[in-house]
């Protein structure tokens, strides 16, 4: 098992800590230093064979250039929408220049997802949260990297990438706690200081119903029936014995797969802030959210957000937290999302935004 170390370029495969953090003392002053999210299990001819990689967390790397504060809303937005109701405690870091890192765990041993389809569904997981909860600094060039993915190393000094100068502030973890109260001047501050090195280490705590979460999402993409008392064993296994059919299907579904578009992702967010959506507007999401592929009871959960309330009669979700059956009618009816020119009309979308016209 091994690690790759960057500076960032990638310059060495390391399989013990010891080595790692020699690496880390002879270059942390003189260049940037990341190591791989993941560790590899083999290499082919010497080179890292990334399907081997180990899915023991889900990685997260928030940037933003011109206003950092940004990067802190969003990884609140994921704690309070994502990890507090699974019960999830993340680790997060916060990078000394431009952003933060947060990792959720699975178990230690990871998820032994197939290698015909691990890349794939990790990349796409992590575009399904980003557009479920609307992250807008989450680095989409992390997300494409998937299993192969580096990251900043905890207390190492940030330096220009230019110059390579530094800037003063250091890669360290924040608590739940600090994320959570502290302003984005108080938390570069900190990141200047010596005893936030100092800070207790986080204990490895995997989460089950994020491991869930995850397998529960390949599902719904491979089309294999599920219920939420399914083990993790058992889902692995029914996911792993698609092997052989997996190429033709995803590539088939993929045809039929768009992005949500971001005019559409900010009127979401926008209802979120206000608390409520219009009729004409909820058909805007459901139609946008299910030619995405998201299921019907995720979908649900995004009106749940706007309105947080009781589903009553309305139709887009239960009281059991299940998709209403306005949105099981649009999705039998199969129709389209809406036009670019419709979006424009409902000044949802303007003639200069670069969304697709469909």
């Amino acid at each position: 098992m091994f690690r790759e170390f960057g500076i960032p370029a990638r310059i060495e495969k390391v399989s013990n800590s010891d080595r790692i953090l020699e690496l880390r003392a002879e270059y942390s002053n003189k260049r940037n230093c990341y190591i791989s999210v993941y560790a590899f299990s083999n290499q082919n001819e010497g080179k890292t064979d990334y399907d081997s990689a180990v899915l023991n967390t889900l990685w997260f790397d928030f940037d933003e250039n011109k206003d950092v504060s940004k990067t802190l809303k969003d990884i609140r937005k994921l704690y309070d929408r994502y990890c507090k109701p699974l019960g999830i405690i993340p680790r997060i870091f916060y990078t000394g220049g431009r952003g933060f890192q947060l990792n959720i765990d699975f178990p230690l041993e990871g998820l032994n997802v197939g290698k015909h389809i691990k890349r794939k569904m990790l990349r796409d997981y992590l575009l399904h949260l980003q557009s479920k909860y609307s992250l807008h600094t989450l680095d989409k060039q992390c997300i494409n990297n998937s299993v192969s993915a580096m990251r900043r190393m905890p207390y190492t000094p940030y330096l220009d990438k230019k110059t390579l100068e530094p800037n003063g502030r250091y890669c360290i973890p924040i608590s739940i706690d600090d994320m959570e109260n502290l302003t984005m001047e108080e938390i570069e501050e900190m990141s200047t200081k010596k005893d936030a090195f100092n800070l207790d280490p986080y204990e490895w705590q995997p989460s089950l119903d994020a491991s869930k979460d995850f397998l529960f999402f390949i599902c719904d993409q491979l089309g294999i029936t599920y219920t939420p008392t399914n083990s993790i064993s058992y889902l692995l296994n029914e996911i792993n014995d698609t092997e052989d059919l997996v190429l033709g299907a995803t590539n088939h579904l993929a045809l039929y797969r768009l992005s949500p578009r971001e005019c559409v992702l900010n009127m979401i967010e926008k209802c979120i802030r206000k608390g409520h959506s219009g009729h004409t507007e909820n058909n805007v999401i459901a139609t946008e959210l299910i030619h995405a592929g998201w299921s019907d009871d995720n979908i649900a959960s995004t009106f749940k957000f706007i309105y947080d309330e009781d589903g009553g009669d309305y139709g887009w979700y239960t009281n059991n937290d299940e998709a209403g059956y306005q949105i099981r009618n649009l999705r039998a009816k199969g129709i389209n999302r809406y036009s670019k020119n419709r979006l424009i009309e409902l000044k949802i979308c303007k003639p200069t935004c670069a969304c697709a016209p469909r």
